[in-house]
């Protein structure tokens, strides 16, 4: 088995039985990754068959781009991390839609994972011990409506605590910085949780002690209300992983946290394609008709 070198640390589930496992924060650039039709004949190739047909359907060339690399590093973590043979791995998506590894190793029962896509990121993140959500977005605001506008459609999704956190910079620029930063924990929490689509984002409400993200350097001072009490079972890691792309890491333990180790706060590792598939394994049969067709597609709607 090949391992790559990452950024790590060592994590230990406490009253259960011990397991050691590197804590995995990795990204990939889709906008640096201009696939061929022969890297998409070998990606298309590597994945499981209904997410082969899941990824040829999507009318852009950057979702699906977004799409293989998340399925990728899955791929790659049960195999490289957890010891799966690649062929091995079973993955499916939850009822609301997080995925899963079906035969996760008994030896791994406390592992945790999640991943998440947008803008120009593909990223994942993975523990033991704790639920675990990750999600990046981008620091953009491209829509029809001015800021404020957009802002005030949706104001019912912060509480008004977190809409005064962004509305202390004054500037829009630092606002919307401070609206995705927001998103980006919120949906963190959401993912960590397991519960998708529905929950009502007003019940979390955010305190930031460090205002503006850093890039490349993870900040874990922030806390979280839940239904208006903090909940110290919660730690936050947040990034900046280029200066327009903001995450978040969100875990969940069964019991508060006094502290947080600053060994446990790991840098993302930015994976390129070969890393991705170094490992791998042909399950399909290699699609010389997608490929073509995902090669031809826009890249994005402009």
């Amino acid at each position: 088995m090949k391992w790559m070198k990452y950024s790590y640390s060592y994590c230990v589930i406490p009253k259960r039985k011990s397991i050691i496992m590197e804590s995995i924060r990795w990204a990939f650039n889709t906008r640096l990754w201009t696939p061929n039709k022969a890297d998409w004949m070998t990606a298309l190739s590597l994945i499981q068959p209904e997410e082969k047909e899941r990824i040829g359907q999507f009318v852009f060339r950057k979702d699906a781009k977004s799409s293989m690399a998340g399925r990728l590093m899955m791929r790659k973590f049960a195999t490289e991390v957890l010891g799966l043979s690649w062929s091995e791995a079973k993955f499916q998506r939850s009822e609301k839609g997080r995925p899963y590894l079906v035969n996760m190793p008994v030896q791994r029962s406390g592992v945790d994972f999640n991943v998440s896509h947008q803008g120009g990121w593909a990223v994942m993140a993975a523990d033991v011990g704790s639920s675990i959500g990750i999600d990046v977005m981008e620091v953009e605001y491209s829509g029809g409506k001015s800021v404020p506008e957009f802002f005030h459609t949706m104001r019912r999704q912060f509480t008004s605590s977190e809409w005064s956190q962004i509305y202390s910079f004054n500037d829009e620029a630092g606002q919307l910085a401070s609206f995705y930063r927001h998103w980006c924990l919120k949906e963190g929490v959401v993912k960590a949780l397991g519960v998708g689509i529905g929950f009502e984002l007003q019940r979390v409400s955010f305190q930031l002690a460090t205002k503006t993200l850093p890039v490349n350097k993870i900040t874990a001072d922030t806390r979280v209300k839940i239904d208006g009490s903090f909940d110290d079972c919660w730690q936050f890691e947040e990034t900046l992983l280029d200066p327009t792309h903001s995450v978040a890491v969100a875990r969940r333990y069964d019991s508060p946290q006094t502290g947080i180790r600053v060994t446990e706060l790991v840098p993302f590792t930015q994976l390129s394609f070969d890393d991705m598939i170094a490992s791998g394994e042909q399950l399909t049969c290699p699609d010389e008709t997608m490929a073509e067709e995902l090669v031809k597609k826009e890249e994005t709607p402009w």
